[in-house]
């Protein structure tokens, strides 16, 4: 059987991609109210221009929108962008989204003051090329002095604690 690309998974996905959380919006709320005192503790209690270079539906983009950053969105996906422009417009949200690949993003040098790639995004850079091509993309987009966010989840403990059992861990 032939691996799909994650550009495929992730537009089919788009439509349901909420249901991995038990309650999206909630999500949105948390995560934001913690990437916002991550923002403002590490550069100053101000907004600041964020970068989300791996958007999906808006999960983070939308929470760090809503305290009031003048944040931007791209994902791979552009059923994913779609939807979180979408999100973001029923909320009365300014998100300005774009699909591109975080291995060769389409904005000008130096031009945000926070960089954000959340819930295994970069789990999907598969090789070190892939990898250091998506950094120094994420390098070159940030000011000086600039902040980057990356975030990982671990799938194996939210199943257990869904399904009550304990984690396990693997050496």
């Amino acid at each position: 059987m032939q691996e799909r690309e994650p550009r495929a998974f992730y537009d089919d996905l788009a439509e349901d991609y909420h249901l991995v959380y038990p309650d999206w919006n909630a999500s949105v709320r948390r995560q934001g109210t913690a990437l916002d005192g991550v923002v403002r503790g590490a550069l100053g209690d101000r907004e600041h221009s964020v970068l989300d270079c791996s958007c999906g539906i808006g999960t983070q983009a939308l929470g760090l929108a809503r305290h009031g950053h003048r944040v931007v969105g791209s994902d791979l996906s552009p059923r994913a962008v779609r939807r979180a422009a979408l999100e973001a417009a029923q909320r009365g949200l300014a998100l300005p989204a774009a699909a591109a690949d975080m291995r060769s993003l389409p904005f000008i040098d130096e031009c945000f003051d926070v960089v954000v790639s959340g819930d295994n995004s970069v789990a999907h850079l598969l090789t070190d090329q892939d990898l250091r091509a998506a950094l120094a993309g994420m390098r070159r987009v940030l000011r000086p002095g600039g902040l980057l966010v990356l975030t990982l989840r671990d799938y194996e403990h939210e199943r257990a604690a869904r399904r009550g059992a304990p984690r396990r861990f693997r050496r």
